[in-house]
């Protein structure tokens, strides 16, 4: 990068604690990458943050520990206020229901809370020795304290300075409240800034007003703004986005001591937005906020984008950041990439549902790492989400993944109100059947987050009692409006006075059970000339060895995907009561799977040799 002839910086992009560590930000390299021939930089105080209390400490913070508790803004809340409450680490952390650390984890936090100030002095010295015009915070969940008690120091030590904030934690009310309540921020960019922000740039550089900015607020526009405010224009075309910079992230990564330690990520775009979402949203899911329709880059555009980022960032591994693959790329780019694939792995989120052709494209493509949406085993809990799958396609892709190698990352969830308490025992029971999968990364109840519809129809839902989590209140010393605007996750109580826990408890020990007995079970079948050799290698096995021929063996392999036992009988030309007297057996040795008159066999195609 280079000065501007006055010695100052046009923009300085700044991405605070607790954002994430391992990965350039997706939406500051996009804008600087937009800013044309204004000299900008981004700043990765994340990294040098986890330089001085260390790379563990800092993912504990900012990926283990619950999102209820907002723990990285409370590590930098006395930094912000010296009214933040005291007794936070007592009130919600020691006496929460979500889990408490180690003592010596606290005293870890602790420490960390008092390097918040030292640490933000040097990140001032920093930015202001640069003299930039502007500087702009990314503010997305637990980042915000430090990016605000860090914007107050820059003002403090330079007023010329302007200050922008934009990102998740600043849409619609959000940033209505962050603009009202905290007069350093000169500005706050609700919604997508790419279009935005670059005319924020030159009014600021001119000296002309920018209140008249669609999504800009400001402490002077406040009173002008329609209710709910307007966010800044999506971005339809996302071909005409300028390929994301993430030299910045990379300079500094391998510069610091944590980038020896950890492998970071390179982040790809391919949509916005969520197509299942704008038919029927989720009912847990506030991930989009108000910009759920989606949109997506041409194939060529992202096939020619992938290939970009592997070219320029070697060897790192590609995460997608769309919260779902766009399924018309099954017949574009995901073919293209499988014809000529570039030296990468992809990440992607995606829909459960998919047909094994599509999982084998998926492979081929370099897309070997997924997080299908699986969230239930249950189909009436699966229907209370909206989901849109069934509790067998969730199990049938599963299957599938581990016979093509895919690796999934996948959730269970629970707390839906109304749910059948049963449902819970029933999983429970189900998944010995299925430790030869990969099992769930992670398993806990619903938060109630902004924008979802679990939120904005808390009532209807049957929520009750919807007040911010409590960490807001020990962290922001603010009153109960403003706590509320400013929230992102929510605490509530259940209408009809369940208590998740007490039913959940079976479904969490058959959970522990998956995870500790994975890696020695196994389920798989060898077929060698008629004859179907099904060795079951799982702890609930019954026998080692199931062998199976003639018709038993055809309606086995029949059943690789989801099947109706009635076409299974009209294939096999025989009556359905007979094709079921065959299933049963297999049913009952736990070999297969029947919900009402569907079916799944759960070996997948083995090894050329038996054990």
């Amino acid at each position: 990068m280079t000065d501007t002839p006055s010695g100052r910086d046009d923009v300085l992009l700044v991405v605070m604690p607790f954002g994430p560590l391992a990965q350039p930000s997706l939406g500051l390299s996009l804008l600087r990458a937009g800013l044309g021939g204004r000299s900008a930089r981004i700043e990765y105080f994340t990294i040098a943050f986890a330089d001085l209390i260390g790379a563990e400490l800092f993912q504990y913070i900012a990926l283990e520990a619950p999102a209820e508790w907002i723990l990285g803004d409370w590590i930098f809340s006395g930094a912000l206020s010296e009214a933040a409450s005291p007794d936070y680490l007592d009130k919600v952390v020691r006496n929460g229901h979500l889990g408490r650390p180690t003592e010596e984890r606290i005293a870890q936090l602790e420490r960390a809370r008092g390097e918040a100030d030292p640490f933000l002095e040097w990140c001032r010295e920093r930015i202001v020795v640069r003299r930039p015009r502007i500087v702009g915070f990314t503010n997305a969940f637990a980042q915000q304290t430090a990016a605000l008690a860090l914007a107050r120091r820059i003002k403090e030590a330079d007023r010329e300075i302007f200050v922008v904030f934009g990102g998740a934690n600043c849409e619609g009310v959000m940033g209505r409240e962050i603009a009202r309540q905290f007069p350093w921020a000169d500005a706050v960019v609700s919604g997508e800034g790419d279009r935005i922000f670059p005319e924020l740039v030159e009014r600021v550089h001119s000296g002309s007003s920018i209140d008249d900015l669609p999504g800009v607020y400001t402490r002077t526009n406040l009173a002008l703004l329609d209710d709910p405010p307007r966010n800044a224009a999506r971005i339809i075309d996302l071909d005409a986005l300028p390929y994301p910079d993430y030299d910045d992230f990379f300079d500094q990564w391998e510069a610091s001591e944590t980038g020896s330690r950890l492998a970071p990520l390179v982040l790809f775009e391919g949509s916005r937005g969520c197509w299942w979402g704008a038919a029927q949203h989720c009912t847990f899911c506030g991930l989009n906020g108000t910009a759920m329709a989606f949109r997506s880059k041409s194939a060529a555009r992202a096939r020619d984008e992938l290939h970009h980022l592997a070219s320029r960032y070697k060897g790192q591994f590609i995460m997608a950041v769309d919260t779902i693959l766009d399924h018309r790329y099954f017949e574009s780019l995901i073919p293209e990439l499988a014809r000529s694939p570039p030296e990468l792995e992809v990440f992607y989120a995606l829909k459960s549902n998919l047909r094994k052709d599509q999982l084998r494209g998926l492979r081929d493509a370099g897309i070997t790492r997924i997080q299908p949406g699986i969230e239930s085993l249950s189909d009436d809990i699966l229907k209370r989400m909206r989901k849109g799958e069934t509790a067998l396609q969730n199990i049938q892709l599963l299957k599938w993944c581990k016979e093509l190698g895919l690796q999934p990352a996948w959730n269970l969830i629970w707390g839906f109100p109304g749910e059948p308490i049963d449902e819970y025992q029933r999983m429970a029971d189900l998944l010995p059947l299925l430790t030869h999968f990969t099992p769930p990364q992670s398993a806990k109840s619903i938060r109630l987050d902004r924008y979802s519809p679990n939120f904005e129809q808390a009532s209807a839902m049957g929520f009750e009692a919807v007040e911010p989590c409590p960490a807001y209140r020990h962290i922001y010393p603010l009153d109960r409006e403003a706590l509320h605007n400013l929230a992102y996750h929510f605490a509530f109580e259940y209408r009809d006075g369940r208590d998740c826990r007490s039913y959940t408890a079976p479904l969490l020990q058959a959970i522990d059970d998956w995870r500790r007995v994975h890696r020695d079970s196994d389920l798989f079948h060898v077929d060698r000339g008629g004859e179907l050799m099904i060795w079951d290698l799982r702890p609930v096995a019954s026998e080692a060895l199931t062998v199976l021929t003639a018709l038993d063996r055809s309606l086995y392999l029949a059943c690789d995907g989801i099947r109706n036992v009635k076409s299974l009988a009209a294939d096999s030309a025989r009556a359905t009561e007979e094709v079921e007297r065959r299933l049963e057996p297999v049913i009952d040795r736990g070999l297969m799977l029947r919900e009402g008159d569907r079916v799944l066999s759960l070996a997948v195609a083995g090894r050329e040799q038996a054990p």
